[in-house]
């Protein structure tokens, strides 16, 4: 687990910090009280850290001597001041800190630690800053990495969508407007071709304050806009709101894609990312197979046990599932029922599902109230069918069948014509 430093005398306000950090950023936080005992902690193990919250005044380091020793370690610094003025703010700014905060009340420790969070998720965070003018570049680079983002320079649009394309990860571009070949309009309509603003966050700049330009980049498919000039606080303040609403988006479309319970993905995800995989292998040729796995008796589980021992079965599957089929796509289609879209051919997943199912069988669901196994029917099938719905249909009618055979079994559904035609006329009967 990451640690934070926290750098205070006040050991009232020291134990404010502490919480505040061990509750919104979820990493352990170790307190310091002086600068003598900083420079110790430090010294044992300095790469524990991944920030430091320090006050600006300690009473052997009454001038915030203390920050050059912490920044010294590459531990990334939010200095907390009692008070606020343009020398202060000059003094903090020239020591390359992350960010300067006042100690107006409460909500400050809170905004230090959300900092924090951000720093640590900066650091896995690739960024591209797009600017002809090397010394310009060189200078934003430098404030992008006082922040602990991965940072890549390009110089030209044409070396921007280069790179982007070399590291398609990248979240963020920071790009100037006037650049020769192709202006930061172009550059910005050229990303937004390939990355939608849910996906990665573009912030232009200008040395021009005409608004005619912000309009002009924000209408390219731009986030945001600064203008040259601008204040290293305003440029972070920017760049954490947009990695933020990007983290917001990306935490909202992992639930909409993800059930609640197991963590495994769900139906919509299945039907939106299992049809390109069904596609693919449609024109190529390639394996693919769909197996249905029902927990047997699973309402006599819920009867016998209660709904809680019902869903530690629910987990348990889906944790030995995750743990046997990691390469594979992994659905929750609902209640007991579950999915998994192999990418091999029938033969193989049909020696792994089997392995599978005496695995489960042998299995012990513990509740801490009591001790029960369960059993699996599976239904499989390699027949593509006219789309996916009626590849997952076929192997639905194969699970029913499996059911039909006593449960605890395997049944697999050829890849054959007259198979499609039986499955046709039977599927009026009701499955289960």
């Amino acid at each position: 687990m990451p640690h934070v430093l926290i750098v205070e005398d006040n050991r009232s306000l020291a134990l404010v910090a502490k919480s505040f950090v061990e509750r919104f950023s979820e990493f352990k936080a170790i307190v310091s009280t002086s600068r003598e005992e900083t420079k110790s902690i430090i010294k044992v193990n300095p790469l524990q850290f991944t920030a430091a919250i320090v006050d600006l005044n300690l009473p052997d380091a009454p001038n915030g001597e203390v920050i050059p020793d912490v920044l010294a370690a590459n531990i990334p610094v939010i200095v907390m001041t009692g008070s606020y003025g343009e020398e202060i703010r000059q003094k903090m700014t020239g020591y390359g800190i992350v960010d300067y905060i006042v100690k107006q009340d409460k909500g400050a420790y809170k905004y230090a630690s959300e900092l924090v969070r951000r720093i640590h998720k900066n650091r896995s965070t690739k960024v591209l800053v797009v600017e002809d003018s090397k010394s310009e570049a060189s200078a934003m680079q430098y404030l992008m990495e006082i922040q602990r983002f991965n940072v890549f320079v390009a110089y030209s649009g044409e070396q921007a969508i280069q790179l982007l394309q070399n590291h398609p990860d990248i979240r963020l571009v920071i790009t100037d407007y006037n650049m020769p070949g192709m202006d930061g309009f172009e550059f910005s309509h050229r990303i937004r071709e390939i990355y939608d603003k849910d996906r990665l966050a573009i912030i232009g700049l200008s040395g021009y304050e005409k608004s005619r330009i912000t309009s002009r980049f924000l209408k390219s498919g731009a986030n945001d806009y600064l203008t040259k000039g601008f204040a290293y606080e305003e440029l972070l303040c920017r760049v954490n709101l947009n990695m933020e609403l990007l983290d917001y988006i990306e935490t909202f479309q992992e639930a909409a894609h993800h059930d609640f319970l197991t963590n495994l993905f769900n139906r919509r995800y299945f039907f939106e990312k299992g049809k390109a995989l069904y596609e693919e292998a449609k024109q190529s040729g390639n394996d693919l197979c769909i197996a249905i796995l029902d927990i047997d008796f699973f309402k006599k589980v819920n009867d016998t046990y209660g709904h809680e021992a019902g869903d530690f079965a629910l987990k348990h599957l889906a944790q030995m599932l995750s743990e046997t089929f990691s390469n594979e796509m992994l659905i929750r289609l609902g209640g007991e029922e579950f999915c998994i879209l192999f990418q091999k051919n029938a033969e193989q997943a049909s020696q792994s599902l089997d392995e599978f199912r005496i695995k489960i069988s042998k299995s012990t669901i513990d509740t801490y109230k009591t001790k029960f196994s369960i059993t699996l029917s599976i239904g499989l099938t390699d027949a593509l069918g006219e789309n996916i719905d009626e590849m997952l249909s076929i192997a639905d009618f194969a699970l029913y069948q499996a059911k039909e055979n006593g449960r605890n079994c395997l049944i697999y559904s050829e890849k054959r014509e007259e198979d499609l035609v039986e499955f046709k006329h039977n599927s009026r009967v009701s499955v289960r």
